[in-house]
């Protein structure tokens, strides 16, 4: 039991000293030793656990993504209203990108700068899975008639996906382009969710 303690604390710390050293470095800058080190296990630990640097480094982009689908399929089968679905799906993001996993976007800027196997295995993968929970929310919305009726569900669900999250992902830019953003996230998304769901018409 002892040692069976000992090696899932191994398997969690080369986890978290993985998350950061990929999202800092990105998959080619970290080395085997370097994350022995950080994690205070020995290097073999990492071939037994993950299959080597190239397991660990799917481990914890799929960890990041596993993580967000268990919130997002909550919302979707909660008693909330189509609308309040939309407005708790971009807190979810705006949280897991402020508070809950800030390091996933380096972990993906890192992805579509710098491709990996996991671009296609995990990437690719949960994005299909993510769009398909809440194209089905906004499928029952346009149904219901709480929605319009001539959008395409998965379109719709694209642009949540892409307005929230481009803006997060090239936060630390935006903010040296454009300072005055800084600080302002919840401003952002509640200006994008006034412009996703109402239009840019005047009232």
């Amino acid at each position: 039991m002892a040692e069976e303690k000992t090696l899932q604390d191994a398997r969690e710390r080369l986890l978290a000293a993985g998350t950061e050293l990929f999202a800092a470095k990105g998959f080619t800058g970290v080395s085997i030793r370097e994350l022995a080190t950080a994690a205070g296990v020995n290097s073999a630990l990492i071939s037994y656990h993950y299959g080597g640097k190239e397991g660990l480094y799917e481990a914890v982009i799929t960890a990041q993504y596993e993580r967000l689908v268990g919130k997002f399929e909550a919302i979707a089968i909660s008693t909330a209203t189509m609308e309040e679905k939309i407005r708790m799906y971009a807190d979810v993001i705006r949280r897991n990108h402020t508070e809950d996993q800030p390091l996933v976007a380096r972990l993906i800027q890192g992805e579509l700068t710098s491709p990996t196997a996991c671009l296609e295995n995990v990437v690719r993968k949960y994005t299909v899975r993510i769009a398909g929970i809440i194209s089905g929310v906004l499928r029952q919305g346009i149904q219901s008639g709480a929605f319009r009726q001539d959008i395409d569900p998965i379109f719709a669900a694209m642009s949540l996906a892409g307005m929230l999250n481009f803006y997060f992902i090239l936060r630390e830019v935006t903010k040296a382009v454009v300072p005055e953003f800084a600080g302002r996230d919840q401003e952002f998304v509640e200006s994008a969710l006034k412009i996703y769901l109402k239009g840019m018409g005047a009232d």
